[in-house]
């Protein structure tokens, strides 16, 4: 009996530990694991990334300005034409359009140089009724014959301190009224006829003539006989060209080449008493500054 007494407060005492013990918590469900930051796997290779290269964009084309064609001379001759019709007669018009056909076409690389003188003489404010060069325009129109006779410019040269050019010297004679730049060393001609003449290095000749002023009116045909009795088979291959008409005064400028093959270049100058010729002669090519000859002549 004492025994089993014993036992069960044994059993008593056994089960109070455990009722009064320490509760066990109830165990949180695991949460899932966040992936470490990109920093964290740092030592893991990375596949390099190929990139492109940067292309500069294609520049805009740049819009170029284009010139309009010139006129044609024929366009420029009837311009000029028009004018005239506009202050003239109809006659003066009609010969004006068929005088157009003497400049077009032009002389093999003439082009430029006829066309500047038919601009000129189509603005001018001396353009006449007669089938002439205005007086502002005559060096452009003389300059027509020079390039039509295969005249080349004359080489640059330094000028004297007269404005002349190397070589060349004032020449005036008082008694015939006339006056002209010639090469150095001019003097009085051989023949009656010849006022003066002068020899330049290349050769070339030129010369100033005295003749009788023909009777009546003076127009190119008038010259062409003259030129013919003068310089006889020359003229087979003569142009005229810069007619200037005015009181005291009918000038026209020449071109030719002779079948020995020298070239001339020259000036009628007719006054109300006498003619006056003014040219040089020489090889192709070599006959000096004939400008400064032609353009600077007068005579009274």
């Amino acid at each position: 009996m004492t025994q089993r007494a014993a036992w069960l407060v044994g059993l008593v005492l056994t089960l109070g530990v455990w009722a009064c013990g320490p509760k066990a918590e109830p165990v949180a469900p695991s949460e899932p694991q966040t992936p470490p930051p990109a920093a964290a796997t740092a030592a893991t290779p990375v596949e390099p990334v190929a990139t492109q290269p940067t292309v500069a964009p294609a520049p805009s084309p740049v819009a170029t300005e284009v010139k309009p064609a010139p006129p044609s001379i024929r366009e420029v001759c009837l311009a000029m034409c028009d004018k005239v019709k506009a202050k003239c007669p109809k006659s003066a018009f009609d010969a004006c359009r068929v005088n157009c056909t003497k400049y077009d076409p032009p002389a093999e690389g003439c082009e430029d140089v006829v066309r500047t003188a038919l601009s000129c003489a189509r603005d001018a404010v001396d353009l006449v009724c007669a089938n002439v060069a205005p007086e502002s325009c005559a060096k452009p129109f003389r300059q027509i014959a020079a390039c039509a006779s295969g005249q080349k410019p004359p080489t640059a040269s330094e000028p004297s301190a007269a404005g002349l050019p190397a070589g060349f010297a004032l020449f005036t004679s008082a008694a015939e009224g006339v006056h002209a730049p010639m090469p150095e060393g001019a003097a009085a001609g051989s023949e009656p006829a010849v006022i003066a003449t002068a020899k330049q290095a290349s050769g070339a000749v030129y010369a100033i003539r005295k003749l009788p002023r023909p009777e009546g009116k003076l127009n190119e045909k008038a010259f062409l006989k003259m030129a013919m009795a003068q310089f006889g088979r020359c003229t087979d291959k003569m142009k005229m060209q810069g007619m200037v008409d005015k009181p005291g005064r009918t000038s026209i400028h020449f071109a030719m080449k002779c079948p020995d093959g020298a070239v001339e270049r020259g000036l009628f100058w007719a006054t109300d008493k006498a003619l006056f010729i003014a040219s040089a002669r020489g090889p192709s090519d070599e006959l000096g500054p004939t400008d400064a000859f032609l353009y600077g002549f007068e005579a009274k």
